[in-house]
């Protein structure tokens, strides 16, 4: 059975077998690459226009009634899979273009601010203890005040004093060091 292109000018139906589409595949895929390249410029993307075209085509094979030549159709379908690949292409190329640059974290930043966060640290370290206790309940367990002397067995009024006391000591800690 040879690949006779004329055999493919008929209407196409949905009658259209597995190998019916091989020889249809093997004979067009090439040229449609071509087409699709000439297009996209990007070879890479043909191709896979070009098989997604062949993929629709089999998918959708049993309501297929294509009036005219199967070839035409099929360079229909790689032109506007081109051109909806040329759109997608500049859509991302024109977000990525917006991403500020100073967006991207480099080295020396996450230096610097790690190098705050143990300064920080050490900071807190240097609180008393009920007063450390106090502040990390506070701010990084996020117990409210009420939940805080609860547990302590105290005053919401001594934790008030302590957490003002603490973020006191620590802005005067950060001051000295000149990490504000």
């Amino acid at each position: 059975m040879g690949f006779e292109e004329n055999r493919f000018s008929e209407p196409f139906t949905n009658n259209f077998d597995y190998t019916s589409f091989n020889e249809l595949f093997n004979l067009y895929y090439p040229r449609l690459c071509a087409y699709a390249y000439q297009i996209t410029k990007n070879p890479t993307a043909s191709e896979d226009i070009v098989q997604e075209v062949f993929i629709r085509l089999w998918k959708g094979r049993k309501e297929l009634n294509i009036k005219g030549d199967i070839f035409n159709y099929l360079l229909k379908a790689c032109k506007n899979a081109s051109l909806n690949f040329l759109r997608s292409e500049s859509s991302r190329r024109k977000t990525l273009e917006e991403i500020p640059e100073k967006d991207s974290i480099n080295d020396m930043d996450l230096i610097e601010e790690q190098e705050l966060v143990d300064f920080v640290q050490q900071c807190i370290d240097l609180l008393p203890q009920r007063s450390r206790q106090v502040f990390l309940m506070s701010r990084f367990e996020g117990l409210k005040q009420q939940e805080i002397a609860e547990r302590l067995g105290t005053s919401i009024k001594t934790i008030k004093n302590q957490i003002w006391k603490s973020l006191q000591y620590l802005r005067t800690c950060l001051k000295e060091k000149d990490a504000i």
